[in-house]
């Protein structure tokens, strides 16, 4: 086993290296049975864990979502929908004929109706939450946050309107002014609850706060609030006796409830699927049915009444102009997205990914893409 000159014979074999090459290869043939037999335990571990951009990006979002922050912003709504509602609802028993359990029952009516709202668009949010109707937005990922949103504006505008206009049109505020506590000012503080309320409604519902839907829920949200203020300040003026003429002071109240309906479009807006003609138009027209005649009413003071400028007819000079530019450019957008959607293949997507990738629910086979 030993050469002559001390070395080792390479064709010799020692006992103790056949005990351990023997135990190496049993070790080896053990392991391989195990990772043989537990092959199909392992795989589908291992793909559990895979997600792919569609599924992470709505279950991180939720995660930001606090439950307490949305059952206060919750809370928020009924009481204002309570406060307002019966503080409205008490000036006009108080100083009418009419049946009082009319006002009451619209009020219950309303909030019954943000109950059921709040309860759908839970379900809605867990659905999208769990991989059901999935659905993409113009502004995202779809995550159910304002389902039924607009529905809710809506039938609050609806309730709301024809207690304020009542109050308007007859004697009733003098009757406030002299007769109620707060008089004048508690009734214009009760108008504008709407703003709060708006703003506790967008809050109480939203998933993301770093979303894109919630950061355009935001701007259509300021824009609304300047709008309903710019009104407003004209029925103060109003109230005062500043405005002299009926078709101005009709039109003054017409505006105002414009601009507190307009909620309902960009809320709706906000669960359409794809960008269309219909919404830029919508967006142009909304600023153009509350700014053009605030602008006309401001311009009547000015020039006809001698009154002073004011702020908010630059106000409406602006956002008209900035209506139109949005309407341009979002056209010639929207041809240019239209001119490359007719010469590109519909067959084939951004990325390199193609339609044979894609499974059954829209997610992309993340594992194909890689080995392809």
């Amino acid at each position: 086993m030993i050469s002559e000159f001390g070395g080792v014979n390479p064709n010799s074999e020692h006992p103790s290296n056949k005990v351990k090459s023997t135990q190496h290869a049993s070790h080896y043939a053990a392991a391989c049975r195990d990772t043989r037999s537990t092959k199909d335990s392992f795989q589908p571990l291992f793909s559990a864990c895979i997600m792919t951009s569609g599924e992470f990006l709505p279950s991180s979002a939720l995660l930001a979502h606090k439950p307490r922050r949305s059952l206060l912003y919750k809370s928020l709504c009924f009481l204002l929908l309570f406060f307002q509602g019966g503080v409205l609802d008490f000036y006009l028993i108080l100083f009418t004929d009419l049946y009082w359990c009319s006002w009451i029952a619209t009020d219950l009516v309303v909030i019954s109706g943000w109950g059921v709202f709040f309860l759908k668009n839970a379900r809605s949010q867990r659905e999208r939450a769990c991989g059901f109707h999935q659905k993409s937005s113009i502004f995202g990922c779809n995550l159910g946050e304002f389902t039924y949103a607009y529905l809710a504006w809506l039938i609050y505008v609806i309730a709301c309107t024809p207690k304020i206009v009542l109050i308007l049109e007859t004697s009733i505020l003098e009757l406030i002014a002299l007769k109620v506590p707060c008089g004048m000012t508690g009734f214009k503080i009760t108008v504008l609850l709407s703003v709060p309320l708006l703003f506790c409604l967008i809050s109480s519902i939203v998933v993301d706060l770093n979303g894109p839907t919630h950061h355009h829920s935001q701007s259509c949200f300021t824009s609304t609030c300047l709008d309903l203020l710019d009104s407003f300040t004209l029925i103060e003026m109003l109230l005062s006796g500043e405005v002299p003429s009926v078709y101005l002071k009709y039109t003054v109240i017409t505006v105002y409830f414009v601009a507190l309906a307009v909620p309902v479009i960009w809320l709706y807006e906000l669960t359409a699927t794809e960008l269309r003609c219909r919404w830029l138009w919508s967006r142009f027209s909304t600023g153009l049915l509350v700014n053009a005649p605030l602008l006309m009413v401001r311009c009547f003071q000015v020039y006809v009444y001698k009154m002073p400028v004011s702020v908010f007819m630059f106000k409406n000079v602006f956002l008209l102009a900035c209506r139109l530019l949005e309407l341009l450019e979002q056209c010639a957008a929207a041809q240019g997205l239209r001119r490359r959607a007719g010469t590109s293949n519909p067959a084939q997507f951004s990325h390199g990914v193609s339609e044979n990738d894609m499974c059954p629910h829209g997610y992309v086979n993340t594992l194909a893409v890689t080995q392809s």
